[in-house]
């Protein structure tokens, strides 16, 4: 009986183990990834921005892509 608890508080701590190091992967990921995303849509922001200036696009085909920029 008691190799059987031994295994079943194993088994615990190791997916508790899994767990933990997904979950801190992840949040390091978005972390590290998470200023970069928006300097990319600043950047994406400022090009639309300058092909308006420029008369490259409609003020309707600029609003089109700052919505699916996020902006």
């Amino acid at each position: 009986m008691d190799s059987l608890l031994a295994w079943i508080v194993g088994l615990a701590l190791f997916f508790a183990l899994v767990f933990a190091l997904f979950f801190l992967i992840t949040r390091g990921t978005r972390a590290i990834l998470g200023p970069r995303r928006r300097l990319e849509e600043e950047l994406g922001l400022e090009v639309l921005r300058t092909r308006l200036a420029q008369g490259e696009i409609s003020e309707a085909e600029f609003e089109q892509a700052k919505r699916a920029l996020g902006g």
